[in-house]
């Protein structure tokens, strides 16, 4: 039985390190004496109810993503992170020697406070952009492995499902329905957020769900007060915006074709489509999205019956017809 996991709780007593897997990204990987892991993230904390919004995003994604499932760490745990940085900060200063840098990082981050959640640790990772450099430089591989990973079964579609939880919850650092700000795409805000791992075979999976500083992110406050010239995502899950869903997906794909880059085909005749993507990639996507909406669906209006739900995630299930 491996010590640590999304389903562990995290105790000193097993724990042999903590490493930072991305240079300043608040991203971590626990490891336990039986050489099993756990990943920590952390997240800003800007309102008293994030800790709230946070559970929201993370309960949306497991339903259609449950690879990138993620616990909020409780007080203990936390505890055991401070009590490794004081251990390590001590041995440091007795020996007049300065703290490493993985450390010094993580100190950093726990007396900033802010919100940390734990999720297991995801195999093969990779993404559109990593991709799109490596091809930039010669290496073709990655962008044949994540073409093929999205033309398979069930490749576009599983990426939709994550679409509909992002578009749920107002994450808009993967996809911004509104259109994005990043020169030279459409609706694609951070194609390095576009990310697959290997799940058996290499799949999309929905790491980064949360949107710590978006508008949307706020389940105490109701979309009419707070939506702007960048309207909520989660209109496009409502059965009357099927028009606006197709476009929205259209545009997401053409955001991966060029990113991917084309293929060379040249001299194929009908054979030599340069798109990497299936003809039927926006439909496949489509359907994706609105299969995810559907237990999305459901585990909101099962927490919205609990009592002291907030007024918010009732308003958001209103608009979709989801409510009551």
């Amino acid at each position: 039985m491996a010590h640590f996991g999304l389903t562990k709780t995290i105790d000193a007593h097993h724990l042999v390190g903590i490493v930072n897997l991305s240079p300043n990204r608040p991203v971590f990987l626990m490891t336990a004496t039986d050489n099993s892991h756990v990943v920590i993230k952390q997240e800003i904390a800007v309102h008293g109810s994030d800790g709230q919004n946070m559970k929201y995003a993370l309960k949306a994604i497991k339903t259609v993503s449950p690879a990138a499932a993620g616990k909020p760490l409780t007080l203990a745990e936390i505890q055991v992170l401070q009590d490794h940085v004081d251990v390590y900060d001590y041995i440091a200063t007795a020996t007049l020697r300065a703290l490493d840098a993985d450390t010094a990082y993580l100190k950093q981050l726990l007396a900033a406070g802010g919100l940390w959640f734990k999720m297991d640790k995801a195999d093969g990772i990779t993404n559109i952009e990593a991709a799109k450099v490596r091809a930039a430089a010669g290496d073709k591989s990655g962008v044949r492995a994540i073409a093929a990973a999205l033309s398979a079964p069930d490749g576009l579609e599983a990426l939709g499902r994550i679409i509909a939880a992002d578009l749920w919850s107002g994450n808009n650092d993967r996809f911004a329905p509104s259109g994005s700000d990043k020169p030279g795409y459409r609706v694609c805000q951070n194609p390095e957020n576009v990310l697959l791992s290997i799940q058996g075979t290499l799949k999309p999976i929905g790491l980064d769900a949360y949107e710590a500083m978006g508008a949307y992110r706020n389940y105490n406050a109701n979309i009419e007060d707070i939506e702007g010239i960048d309207f909520w995502g989660g209109r496009l899950l409502a059965p009357t915006e099927r028009v606006a869903l197709k476009d929205f997906c259209k545009q997401a794909i053409a955001d991966i074709e060029d990113t991917l880059g084309p293929r060379n085909r040249r001299g194929l005749g009908r054979l030599g489509r340069s798109s990497r993507l299936p003809a039927d990639a926006a439909n496949r996507l489509q359907h994706g999205i609105i299969a995810g909406a559907l237990p999305i669906k459901a585990k909101m209006r099962q927490l919205a019956g609990r009592p002291n739900a907030p007024a918010g995630l009732i308003n958001r299930l209103t608009i979709l017809g989801w409510w009551p």
